[in-house]
């Protein structure tokens, strides 16, 4: 029963030893890239060339048009086609990194919620991450160097409010859900002034209250979101072959080390 029970722990050892974490992971693409800001970036990029790139510029706005709506709400989406139609540079690429603003928003409100779920709130940290690394080089313009570096210690204070579930309980430390609110806080706080959002005009709405539908003043843990898109790069097939190849290669090992005398 002793060498048995040896014999099973070396194979479950040698499973989770040998067994890639992508055999049965899900993936919710790269953490540190954002697909708002990677479209912001080729917006820029197309409106920066002479002449400028509309098309280009059309093109990324309408792979992402729906993402938005989802998100922001149709009259945001409706607010960047017309800037578009009206071949505003200036206002399209404004409104954008309006959008990434609220991007922030809804990634710190999402970690708020998430933050029972470690894996997941640290997920959608480094995606509010990755939205500011994409305003950053427009906010060094307007603060100070000690306010960049302030803004990216409150970011390394949010990761920690999360806490850490620790390996098998060791080193365990709890979250903080106030500590995260405050941290998050002062990000968008000093952030949204710098990069006011513009509705369309017409419509009928009193723009200042649909810049503040767009944009709210603080986060607090409660909005609602659109979920997520959460896509599993697991191939069953794969999956198998791989479980199948190491159930062959640890029994194989159980069975020299057997013959050699070790169990």
């Amino acid at each position: 029963m002793r060498t048995m029970l040896k014999s099973a722990m070396l194979l479950v050892a040698i499973f989770f030893a040998l067994a890639p974490a992508g055999a049965w992971a899900y993936s919710y693409g790269d953490a540190n890239k954002e697909d708002v800001a990677e479209t912001f970036k080729l917006v820029v990029s197309s409106l920066g060339k002479s002449p400028a790139d509309w098309n280009a510029a059309e093109a990324a706005h309408k792979e992402r048009r729906e993402e938005i709506v989802s998100h922001f709400g149709e009259d945001v989406a409706a607010a960047l086609d017309a800037n578009l139609k009206a071949r505003d540079a200036e206002l399209t690429i404004a409104n954008y990194k309006a959008i990434l603003i609220m991007n922030l928003d809804r990634r710190f409100d999402n970690a708020l919620q998430s933050i029972a779920d470690y894996t997941q709130a640290k997920l959608l940290l480094a995606k509010a991450r990755a939205t500011y690394e994409a305003l950053a080089p427009y906010a060094e313009a307007k603060l100070t160097p000690e306010a960049l570096n302030g803004l990216s210690a409150d970011f390394d204070a949010a990761l920690d409010a999360i806490g850490n579930p620790g390996l098998f309980g060791v080193g365990r430390k709890d979250a903080d859900a106030e500590a995260l609110k405050a941290d998050a806080n002062k990000i968008y706080g000093a952030l949204k002034p710098l990069f006011p959002y513009t509705p369309a005009s017409g419509g009928g709405a009193n723009p200042d209250e649909a810049a503040q539908a767009a944009e709210p003043d603080a986060i607090d843990g409660t909005k609602q979101h659109a979920a997520m898109a959460r896509e599993s790069k697991t191939n069953p097939a794969v999956t198998v072959g791989v479980i199948a190849g190491i159930v062959v290669v640890g029994g194989g090992t159980v069975w020299a080390a057997r013959r050699k005398g070790w169990l």
